[in-house]
């Protein structure tokens, strides 16, 4: 019941409000708003004390009703025990009319509960006055008062004003009944200083336990307030990095092609050169795009591992491959050390971009002769290292590398040795896997970079795996569906230099229409289209629909974990943008005939 109160207030007050009483509530008051709120938060405070409460009144209840039978006189326990028993029924009837959250507002809760603490004081007088006036061969003594008042200001949970003003009650009651039966002038000054001293420590008390209190309840309400507003931010960054993963990478997208294009076409030397160039700049734009989505999605836990087993010796020699012609621009020797039948379970893709951010930051920043990849066992795991013999990092430097933009040895910023989020990935990449990890480096010594995966069964892996296709010319008749008029453009040159029959679409329902008159080998479709159906959509109704059942290729920005498991239900190929040429190449000779 407390949570939720809480959550509903936070929704209606925000931080600036909240701020503004942290300095308001000396005199224990808050704004109209939030005082009902936390007079909410007291009342569940003060039910959760019931069982507590209620247990001990009954027991002292009837612990003093024994005390009355043992050692007061008939005449007195006659009268002092049955009023002891109602005021013990009074209470325990207060005591479950107030401790209702929810069902008895909280204001009318203290009210009641005061009521009945004030009775129980007012018992514990008349007892006093009457044990008193009988005059018995044990005097009775006042203590019992001192036990009341303190269960009103420090156990029943009462606000601060009802403690008191329900203690300064029973306490001029007791006074005024002293005066009534005619007691010295000294004595009843006595009571009034001591009883008053009394209430005095005990109302300093109950003040500086409900300030307390009031302070913990507006501290729980910043929390929840600053935890709603990292929820909209963090909606509104995804809302973002949707929207950027697809705007951003389209207009990529066309240049790459373009590119593409234009190189089987351009002969002059100097123009080819501007053109490597271009394509350069393209791809490192294409990384950084990447790095910065891949930080952003990462950081507001949209990426979910997907485990396999994985056997890494092909694995790791297929990723040392891939950056063999960078590594030979800069003279680094690569070299794999890993056992033949070592296996690990992993996302394969997420474990790929681990080794690859740590094997480029060893290429591009170590400044080394030979980078090696090294893999050992564990009792339980397969530890991977990045090894170097560069020229290695100070202590200092170990702390720093794995912040977001830092590099260490680039104070020109030189993009053509990335952003300086490689490691930033890698860090949060080990902590969403949960893999263990280390730096070992001294100045001068080179760096080791590990981390340890858990281990998997080695499996054996059907022959041709991973192997890359020849370059071979394309033949066939493929549909292209894109909304955008420039991809939609470069797409389609592109494959009729590749040597495909194109047909372009703007949307669903105009290829729809076209398709029975067609013959088509493939269909490539974008995923965001115009009209009623997405491309994933697109696809399955052509095949419901028994217009077309060959093999389609989903080409898209999003990078949801969503659209991949659903696309992969239907069974459908995707590819993401950009779509680097020589990867669309690859996947269009896997699904279309080829011929030399």
């Amino acid at each position: 019941m407390h949570t939720s109160t809480t959550s509903q207030s936070a929704e209606l007050i925000d931080e600036p409000a909240l701020l503004a009483q942290r300095r308001g509530y000396t005199r224990l008051r808050f704004s109209a708003e939030l005082e009902s709120g936390f007079l909410r938060y007291l009342h569940v405070k003060m039910c959760s004390r019931v069982w507590l409460v209620g247990g001990s009144c009954i027991a002292f209840m009837l612990l003093f009703v024994w005390v009355d039978l043992l050692f007061l006189p008939e005449m007195v326990h006659r009268l002092t025990v049955p009023v002891r028993l109602a005021v013990l029924l009074l209470v325990m009837f207060t005591l479950w009319y107030s401790n209702r959250p929810g069902r008895v507002e909280p204001v009318r809760a203290f009210a009641v509960s005061t009521l009945g603490y004030v009775c129980a004081g007012l018992m514990v007088v008349m007892v006093i006055i009457v044990g008193r006036l009988a005059d018995g061969p044990i005097p009775v003594t006042h203590d019992g008062l001192y036990l009341i008042l303190l269960a009103g200001f420090f156990l029943l949970g009462l606000p601060m004003r009802h403690a008191v003003a329900g203690s300064w009650v029973i306490v001029l009651s007791f006074v005024g009944a002293e005066y009534a039966i005619g007691a010295s002038r000294a004595a009843l000054i006595g009571h009034l200083l001591f009883f008053g001293s009394f209430t005095l420590i005990g109302s300093l008390g109950a003040y500086l336990y409900e300030h307390m209190l009031r302070g913990a309840y507006l501290n729980e309400r910043l929390l929840d307030a600053a935890r709603t507003r990292a929820e909209r931010e963090s909606q509104s960054k995804t809302r973002f990095l949707a929207t950027a993963s697809h705007d951003l990478r389209q207009p990529l997208h066309a240049m790459s092609l373009f590119v593409e294009h234009m190189d089987a076409r351009v002969q002059d030397v100097e123009a080819r050169r501007t053109l490597g160039r271009l394509n350069d700049s393209i791809s490192l734009l294409q990384n950084m795009l990447s790095s910065l989505l891949d930080i952003s999605r990462l950081s507001v836990g949209m990426v979910n591992p997907q485990l396999r087993s994985i056997n890494l010796n092909p694995f790791l020699q297929r990723l040392l491959d891939s950056v063999e012609a960078t590594a030979r621009q800069r003279g680094v020797r690569l070299s794999l050390s890993c056992p033949r039948y070592a296996a690990v379970n992993s996302d394969p893709l997420l474990l790929e971009r681990l080794i690859r951010n740590h094997l480029n930051n060893a290429l591009m920043h170590a400044q080394a002769s030979e980078v090696r990849i090294e893999v050992s066992r564990r009792p339980h795991s397969l530890r991977l290292a990045v090894v170097d013999d560069g020229i290695g990092l100070s202590e200092e430097e170990q702390g720093r590398i794995f912040d977001e933009f830092t590099q260490l040895r680039n104070p020109a910023r030189s993009l053509d040795k990335g952003v300086g989020l490689g490691l930033s990935i890698c860090r949060q990449l080990m902590h969403l896997l949960e893999y263990p990890s280390g730096v070992q480096s001294a100045p001068g010594q080179g760096a080791r970079f590990w981390f340890d995966v858990p281990q998997a069964e080695w499996h054996e892996e059907q022959a041709g795996a991973g192997l890359m296709l020849p370059a071979l010319r394309l033949s066939g008749r493929v549909v292209v569906v894109e909304n955008d008029a420039i991809n939609r453009e470069a797409t389609e040159l592109l494959l009729r230099q590749w040597g495909c029959e194109v047909h372009g679409f703007e949307c669903a329902e105009q290829a729809m229409q076209a398709l029975p008159g067609l013959e088509v080998d493939l269909l490539l479709s974008d995923f965001h289209l115009e009209g009623s159906l997405d491309g994933l959509q697109f696809i399955r109704q052509l095949r419901a629909q028994q217009l077309y059942a060959g093999p389609a290729l989903l080409v898209t920005a999003d990078t949801s974990e969503t659209l991949l498991e659903a696309v992969r239900l239907a069974d459908v190929e995707m590819i993401y943008k950009p779509v680097l040429p020589a990867r669309l190449r690859r996947q269009l000779q896997r699904l279309l005939p080829v011929k030399s």
